[in-house]
C-alpha cells in the first residue's frame, strides 16, 4: 500500500541550519537482511520522503573485497541513468564511519519469488504474471543491460532475484555490486570471490533446487579461472532466466561449485522444448533461448540488443533471426514490402479449390 503524501511533508519550512549527510535521516526501520548487507527504511527530513539505506553487515565492514563491491554497486547504479535502474540518492558514511548509500524505496516482487509461486500453482500469481507478461519483463531488462553495455558496464550477476517487478509495472535491474566496468582486470578481488563459489545468496527453495545463488546462473566463462568475461556473459545469464520462465524449471543444479562448473563447461545447451514438452513452447522462443545459452561465447548472440530484438519479434509474431524463415513467410514479404497480400493468396486458394471441384463434378457426370 502506498503512503499518502500530505501537506505537512511538502509545505513545512526548511530550517536555516539544514541537516546534511547521515544526520538528515530518522525513523529507521528494518526492511530486509541479506548475506552481506542490511537494508533499512528511513525518512529523509529535508525532502520528507521515505528512502532505503543500505549498509554492509558488521562482519564485512572492514573487509576490502566487500567494501569494494559495496561502493561499486552504489556508483555503478548511480552512473547508469536508465528507467530500469534504481535511483541512488546519496553515498556517504554514518556516525561510526561505515559506508552507506540511500536509494528509492521499491514496492513489488522479485522475479525469483514470482517463479516460486508459479511453481507452487498459486492462482493469483499465475493470473497476474502470465508468460507473455514475464517475457515483456525480460525485454525491458535486456534493454537496460544493452544500455549498460554501451556505457562499458557488464552486470555479471543477472538472476531472477535481481529483477524487481513493481506494483505499477516498474521493472528494476538490481545489485550491480559484481559489475565489471571498463578497464577492470578479470582477476580482481571481486572476480575471485565469484569464481570461488562462495558468493551465494539465499533464494528459491520450493522444489527448484536447494539454495540458489550466483553459481547457478553464472556463464561458463565466469566459472573458469582464466575466463575473460564480456557482455556475452550477461546474454548467457538472460538465456538462463528465459529458460526458467519458459519451462518452470531450474536451469542448473549441483551439489557443489565444482559439479556446477563441470556441467556449465561440458554439457550441451538445454532445450526448453525438450525440458518441458507439455508447455508447447514455440520454436522461436526455444531457438532464442538455445542461442543465448551456448557454451562458447562466439556461438551466442554477440550483442544484447540482438537478443532483445529477437525476443520482441517472437512476442509480436514476427520473424526472429535465429529461426529459418518459411517459404510462405518469404513469399509474403521482400524486405519490408509485401509481394502479395494475404487476402489475394486466400482468393487464389479458393479459386484453385473451385477448379478442382469443377473437374471432379465433370468426371462424375460424364
Amino acid at each position: 500500500m502506498t503512503d499518502n503524501i500530505n501537506m505537512a511533508d511538502t509545505d513545512r519550512d526548511l530550517p536555516k541550519h539544514v541537516k546534511n549527510g547521515f544526520m538528515r535521516y530518522r525513523d529507521f526501520k528494518p526492511l530486509t537482511q541479506g548475506g552481506e548487507a542490511i537494508l533499512r527504511t528511513c525518512v529523509d527530513e529535508n525532502l520528507g520522503r521515505t528512502v532505503v539505506m543500505k549498509t554492509l553487515q558488521p562482519q564485512f565492514q572492514n573487509l576490502e573485497t566487500y567494501q569494494k563491491r559495496f561502493l561499486r554497486e552504489a556508483r555503478v547504479t548511480a552512473q547508469i541513468p536508465h528507467p530500469c535502474t534504481i535511483p541512488v540518492y546519496e553515498l556517504s558514511r554514518d556516525s561510526e564511519g561505515n559506508a552507506y548509500f540511500t536509494m528509492k524505496k521499491l514496492r513489488g516482487r522479485d522475479l525469483s519469488d514470482i517463479l516460486d509461486r508459479i511453481a507452487e500453482n498459486d492462482a493469483d500469481t499465475i493470473r497476474k504474471y502470465p508468460i507473455p507478461e514475464l517475457l515483456q519483463v525480460l525485454v525491458k531488462c535486456a534493454q537496460c543491460l544493452s544500455f549498460a553495455h554501451n556505457q562499458g558496464v557488464i552486470h555479471r550477476d543477472m538472476k531472477p532475484a535481481n529483477i524487481m517487478i513493481g506494483d505499477y509495472g516498474e521493472i528494476m535491474v538490481l545489485d550491480w555490486g559484481l559489475a565489471k566496468v571498463s578497464n577492470l582486470r578479470d582477476d580482481d578481488e571481486v572476480d575471485q570471490l565469484i569464481r570461488s563459489g562462495q558468493q551465494t545468496i539465499p533464494g528459491r527453495l520450493t522444489g527448484r533446487g536447494d539454495v540458489q545463488g550466483t553459481p547457478f546462473y553464472m556463464s561458463p566463462e565466469q566459472a573458469v579461472e582464466t575466463g575473460n568475461v564480456d557482455e556475452r556473459s550477461d546474454i548467457f545469464n538472460m538465456g538462463v532466466i528465459l529458460f526458467e520462465v519458459l519451462t518452470g524449471q531450474s536451469f542448473m543444479s549441483g551439489r557443489n561449485f565444482r559439479e556446477i562448473r563441470k556441467k556449465l563447461t561440458d554439457d550441451p545447451p538445454r532445450s526448453p522444448r525438450t525440458a518441458a514438452p507439455e508447455r508447447k513452447i514455440s520454436h522461436q522462443l526455444n531457438a532464442i533461448c538455445v542461442k543465448a545459452i551456448q557454451v562458447n561465447p562466439d556461438d551466442r548472440y554477440q550483442k544484447m540488443a540482438l537478443f532483445e530484438q529477437d525476443l520482441r519479434a517472437a512476442l509480436s509474431g514476427q520473424h526472429v533471426s535465429v529461426c529459418p524463415e518459411s517459404a510462405m513467410g518469404k513469399l509474403l514479404k521482400s524486405g519490408n514490402q509485401q509481394i502479395i497480400s494475404p487476402v489475394a493468396i486466400l482468393w487464389m486458394l479458393v479459386g484453385a479449390l473451385l477448379v478442382v471441384a469443377a473437374q471432379l463434378l465433370f468426371f462424375a457426370l460424364f
